[in-house]
């Protein structure tokens, strides 16, 4: 009699979910996998960091006044101290609007019809489609856009009080610069979307602009901070 014939071997395949290593991470990734990002932030953490981080800008912003840097980055300004303000505000549409160029260039570049002006709005607003086709880092170079003009927005009345209320020349050219160079560095971090560095860095800036106003309003107080001395009233 023939011998029962075996049933054909299957062969059983696994398939095995790539791994994240670090050469495949993003700087982004690599922070977020240590737990420094604020992404899906529970109350109890925002709440833990904030007073950290808070404490942060101020100690960036007295010492940046009190250091060395801050002298050496407005006599690097290609303007007098007492104009140091007015350049950071003039500056500022420029870098937004090259902000928005780069976001602009990489639609008509890579976007399915190019970059459509008779929509353009519509085009480049947060979660459209026509993101889909070019680099995570291009929106967010197009949201570092928007916030360069939300920070603009909040220097401005700094400013007026701090010329209202005859805030130092070289106080103010100092913490203009700071904003200047925080605003510069800014768009690198969004696009590079370490949010925690982002945050701290919008925090520091915002936290400059305030320093400005109550700097002009209450110079008894904020002044000694920094080691200048207040005018007697």
């Amino acid at each position: 009699p023939r011998a029962a014939a075996h049933p054909p071997l299957r062969h059983t395949t696994f398939t095995v979910a790539p791994s994240h290593s670090t050469s495949t991470m993003g700087i982004g990734d690599l922070f977020r996998a240590a737990g420094l990002s604020l992404a899906d932030t529970s109350f109890l953490k925002l709440n833990a960091l904030f007073p950290l981080m808070l404490g942060g800008a101020h100690m960036a912003v007295v010492s940046w006044v009190k250091g060395p840097a801050s002298v050496v980055a407005v006599e690097a300004l290609p303007v007098s101290a007492d104009k140091v303000p007015m350049l950071v505000v003039a500056s500022m549409p420029i870098l937004a609007t090259m902000l928005s160029v780069v976001a602009l260039e990489c639609l008509a570049a890579m976007a399915p019809k190019g970059y459509e002006s008779q929509r353009g709005r519509a085009q480049k607003a947060p979660g459209a489609a026509s993101w889909a086709s070019c680099p995570a880092w291009v929106e967010r170079i197009q949201w570092a856009q928007y916030n360069t003009w939300e920070a603009l927005m909040c220097l401005l009345p700094s400013l007026y009080v701090a010329k209202e209320c005859a805030l130092p020349s070289p106080l103010l050219a100092k913490l203009c610069a700071l904003f200047l160079l925080l605003r510069l560095v800014y768009p690198f971090a969004y696009a590079l979307d370490i949010d925690l560095v982002r945050t701290q860095l919008w925090l520091t800036g915002f936290y400059a602009t305030g320093f400005i106003s109550f700097a002009a309003l209450y110079p008894e107080i904020a002044l000694p901070l920094v080691d200048m001395a207040a005018k007697a009233k």
